[in-house]
């Protein structure tokens, strides 16, 4: 019965990534597929009546064991952003593509199980087997994506300007929870699978960090931010007036932002921030919610630049944030007022 909840639930967190539609990384969409194929596999497992078809189920289940740990080093690279070249991602790939080819032998060769003996008990049916050699590349490859996502995730944690520490964190804690399960059930001998149980709820944290990045990332809002980001410049806070991000223009005009912590309050030190925009910010953050957007400009070193403050909604009625929108207007101005 668990793994049927563990599979309606991966399809519900499917669904919603469908409808969304805004969650910046395919690979969650991957690997929410893989769970959910997976659970399916896993219950085909519990209600199997033989052997044949208790391996065929294993088969199934391994989609994710497979799969699910290069899909998650991905996403915390690009969580991370962590660039890595596209032959390298189809070199990865197809590693992994092979060990799941060799999986599907099992009960043909001894290549992945060497032997496999099928068992009942209060819990459903199960599998007792001893490993062959490509089980053991398996192993190594489920090592080695671990260690790289922790090592990609150190690495982010040196770039706290770019990448918020928090969603860094909650992805270093899924990746070992994950291998932890994976250890705890090949260590201590149980017949439930505990995996179907811990891949559904990592999905779901994993989520979090990605839901959030969206949420606050100008691509996501197209309403708000038209195409050219170069050209005009933008700064992004949640609900708590939090940084949660700009674009390269705001930070050729406001320096500071490149020292401004990810999902941090607005320093109070100085700055161009803190004299053109702040109190404006704080003004319109303490106004009635009915008060529209606020347009207004200021003059640094001879240029003019028009800014806007406004709120980020969902559904046209909660807020989720704010931002402000920066245009440098000095041409515009001087081709309004002609020649002197």
């Amino acid at each position: 019965m668990v793994y049927v909840i563990c599979f309606f639930i991966a399809l519900l967190l499917l669904l919603y990534i469908t409808i969304y539609g805004k969650v910046l990384d395919y690979n969650i969409v991957l690997l929410m597929v893989t769970v959910a194929v997976s659970n399916g596999g896993y219950y085909a497992l519990a209600v199997s009546h033989n052997l044949r078809e208790a391996i065929l189920a294993t088969k199934v289940s391994y989609v994710l064991g497979a799969f699910s740990p290069t899909i998650i080093f991905f996403i915390i690279c690009n969580i991370c952003k962590v660039e890595i070249p596209r032959v390298l991602i189809t070199i990865m790939y197809a590693v992994q593509l092979f060990i799941f080819m060799t999986v599907c032998t099992i009960g043909e060769s001894e290549i992945y199980y060497k032997t496999a003996q099928y068992h009942i008990s209060k819990a459903g049916a199960y599998l007792t087997k001893t490993y062959g050699p490509m089980h053991t590349v398996y192993v190594v490859t489920l090592v080695f994506y671990t260690a790289a996502g922790i090592i990609a995730g150190m690495y982010s944690l040196q770039r706290k300007t770019v990448v918020s520490r928090i969603n860094v964190d909650i992805l270093i804690f899924v990746d070992l929870f994950m291998v932890g399960v994976y250890l705890i059930e090949h260590l201590v001998h149980i017949d439930f699978e505990l995996i179907p149980v811990a891949s559904t709820a990592a999905c779901g944290v994993i989520l979090i960090p990605l839901i959030k990045t969206s949420v606050y990332s100008a691509y996501s809002n197209p309403e708000i931010f038209d195409s050219e980001f170069n050209k005009n410049g933008y700064i992004i806070f949640n609900k708590n007036l939090k940084y949660m991000g700009c674009g390269d223009r705001a930070k050729s005009i406001f320096p500071e932002l490149t020292e401004w912590e990810m999902e941090k309050k607005i320093p109070g030190n100085g700055g161009r921030f803190n004299t053109f925009l702040r109190p404006a910010l704080m003004e319109f953050v303490k106004a009635d919610s009915s008060v529209k957007n606020v347009v207004r400009t200021f003059e640094y070193k001879g240029k003019l630049y028009s800014y806007e403050i406004g709120r980020l909604l969902r559904s046209k009625k909660y807020l989720r944030g704010y931002y402000i929108m920066i245009i440098d207007v000095t041409e515009v101005i001087r081709e309004a007022k002609g020649p002197a």
